[in-house]
């Protein structure tokens, strides 16, 4: 399955990764490389995360590093939307 990414998802990877890399460059190529692998296992398996309270929305804990990748499945492609650390308000999650 194809793999498209919201201008969003892209902002916000490079966003983590400039942060990650300022503190840990071995980190930060690590969590590239793990954000890579997620990707080509969701092109693989796109029914495999775990869905959301947001309709037609999955994400997918990317194992050690405290990051989720969020995304839908549209016809022919996986379409990310976010990569957000888990602490953070999650897409259409209300305050609590």
């Amino acid at each position: 399955m194809r793999i498209r990414f919201t201008a969003t998802a892209l902002l916000e990877i490079d966003q983590i990764t400039r942060y990650v890399s300022e503190r840990n460059p071995a980190a930060a190529k690590a969590l590239i490389d793990r954000i890579e692998n997620a990707i080509d296992m969701l092109a693989d398996i796109p029914e495999m995360a775990q869905t959301t309270d947001e309709p037609r929305v999955r994400r997918f804990p990317l194992g050690s590093f405290p990051f989720l990748i969020f995304y839908t499945i549209e016809s022919d492609e996986v379409v990310i939307l976010h990569v957000r650390h888990g602490a953070r308000r999650h897409p259409g999650e209300t305050s609590r």
